[in-house]
Parts: C-alpha cells; structure tokens; sequence
C-alpha cells in the first residue's frame, strides 16, 4: 500500500470518526435536553461568557460595575455596528431626542412592526437584536422600527412610556392599529406588555398582533417556583434582574402595572402570543400570564422552547429559525386570530 493509499485511508476514517461524534452528540442533545445540538452548543457558551455572574448577588461590587459601565455606554451615541450583515434597508431619524432606526424591504411595506429590545433595562441593543430585526423585515415583508429608548440608571420608565406612546402613535395614524405589531424581548417584552395595558388610557387603539419573547412580567420575582428554574438558566438570576428593576422603577412601586404588567387587565388585550423557554427563570410568571390571558378571554398562545433557554427565538440556533418564521406569520396575519 502506497503512501498516498494510506493517507487517503486515515482522512476517511477521521472523517467518519467526526461524524459519528456529530451524529452522536446530537443525538444525546435529543434525547436528554429535547433540542438540537447547535442549541445545546449555544447554551454552554452562554455560560461560558459569565454573565450571569453580573445579576448573581454574590459580588455586589461586580455588579455596581456593570451597572456603572452600562451608564457610560447609553448616555453615547449609538451606532448600528457597521460590521453586522444586514441585508434590510435602514434609515434612521431622531425626535424628541430619541434616535430610532427603520428597516425595510425594497417593496412597499403596508405592516410595521415597534421592537423593543431587551437587556435588564440597562443595556442597548445587541447583534442578535439587529439580525433577529432584519431577518424578521425580510420574512414579514414589514417595516421595523426599533427605537434606542433611553434606559436605566440615568432614565427611568416613565421616560421611556412618553416617547414610546408618542412614537406609537405615529405608527398608528400611519399604517392603522391592524397593521401594526408590538414585538418585545425579554425586560424589552415586559416593557410591550405595559404599555399595551396602558393603551386604553391615552385612548390608542390595541395592535393588530402582541409578541412577548420571553418577556419580563413581574419585576418583583416573587414567584416560588422560579427557584425550580435557576440551575438551569444559564443567563438569568432573579437578584440581579430585581435590582436592575429597582433602577428602572426609580423609587415607584414595582407592582404597578406599568412596571409589572402581570399585575394589569390584560382583558384589554388581543391576539397575544408569548415565546418563552422552558429552561429559564420566567417561565413561571409566563405561564401565569398565558393562564390569565385565557380566563380574560383573550385570543393568545403560549409556544414553549422545550429545552431552549431565555430569549431562544434570538439565538443562532436551527429551532430559532422555525420561530422567527412563525412570528413573521404572525405579523403578516394581522388581526387574524393566533389560536
């Protein structure tokens, strides 16, 4: 046997070695976890960052620091990272002082979209916002809108609930409240559901279409099954995601509706779909707000990420593709009833 016979042997065999362990692995992520093994692959380098170690409680001074940084950082002008591959068109335009970007398609689009980001009310839009917000434009054929509310410490809620009520607004006498979908994540997604309770009050009609992403319902965290979840979260912890709470309410009462909208009537509402994970610390509170929607009679969904983690639908895995699908379903629905 030549040398280039043998070569050509041990190339295959490694080559089968690899896939075999490919195979294997996410067979095993399968079976045990119930998601892929990109999924699984995600969840360990979530962990693998470290932080969750920001929203622990076990080093005060870490997390003061966190919130310190993140202070410096919302008070500059933001920019989109020029590096990100968005393929939507953008424009962006500033009022009242808040700048908000607008993605498109080159077609007309007769459906809009408002996201509100997540990230404990403290911190701004990530790369996995921005690439969630454009292939959702692209999917939906809808327009965008993603506006850098001003955040916690050096702001509060109820500076944000002005400029995003006002901004709402617009987008309604624009497109029509049937038209128009509120999408929110995470503290971005409990931040959706208040404002949509407080509606009724500036006298603005309901969206055609509420999408929660694992949203931040209740900032007291007082639920007692939330412990049962934290093991296996691996991004949030309830100490943390509290005391960024308390910053953002900035002495007001956090059970107030307006900052824990799990406290609201939600019997206000329509056509409600909530994304959650089952492996993360708010899956209790959304499980909550699902059975409240359903005793209010409100048309809602509740889809589960079994085995997936916080915000799952953001995450570069094959089980969050299904679900940008299905939101971009859900926008280009409108009205249509989500049951």
């Amino acid at each position: 046997m030549d040398r280039s016979t043998r070569s050509l042997i041990k190339a295959a065999a490694a080559a089968v070695i690899a896939t075999g362990t490919v195979v294997g692995f996410e067979a095993l992520s399968r079976l045990r976890w119930h998601r892929t093994g990109v999924a699984s692959l995600w969840e360990v380098g979530r962990r693998a960052t470290g932080s969750r170690k920001n929203l622990l409680g076990d080093d005060l001074e870490r997390f003061e620091d966190y919130v310190a940084r993140n202070r410096v950082r919302n008070e500059q002008e933001y920019a989109i990272p020029s590096w990100l591959p968005i393929k939507s068109l953008v424009f962006e335009e500033t009022r009242d002082g808040m700048r908000t970007y607008h993605l498109g398609t080159t077609g007309k689009n007769t459906r809009a979209v408002l996201f509100l980001h997540g990230g404990d009310y403290l911190t701004q839009m990530r790369p996995i916002d921005w690439l969630f917000a454009d292939r959702l434009c692209r999917l939906s054929g809808a327009e965008v809108c993603v506006p850098i509310y001003p955040l916690a410490p050096a702001h509060d809620y109820d500076e944000a609930y002005s400029l995003l009520i006002d901004l709402y607004e617009g987008m309604v006498n624009r497109y029509g409240a049937d038209d128009l979908s509120l999408v929110g994540s995470s503290s971005g997604g409990g931040l959706a559901a208040g404002i949509v309770e407080a509606l009724k009050h500036y006298q603005l009609p309901q969206p055609g279409q509420l999408v929660l992403i694992s949203p931040e319902l209740d900032l007291s965290l007082r639920n007692d099954a939330i412990s049962d979840y934290f093991d296996r979260d691996p991004s949030l912890a309830p100490w943390g995601l509290a005391q960024a709470g308390d910053l953002w309410a900035d002495g007001d009462d956090i059970s107030s509706p307006r900052l824990s909208p799990i406290n609201g009537d939600v019997s206000v509402l329509r056509n409600v779909t909530t994304f959650v994970g089952a492996r993360e610390i708010l899956y209790p509170d959304c499980a909550t707000w699902d059975q409240l929607l359903e005793k209010a009679g409100v048309t809602h969904r509740l889809v589960t990420g079994e085995g997936l983690s916080h915000e799952w639908p953001l995450a570069l895995i094959p089980e969050a593709r299904n679900a940008v699908r299905q939101i971009a379903s859900i926008i280009h629905a409108g009205v249509q009833e989500t049951r």
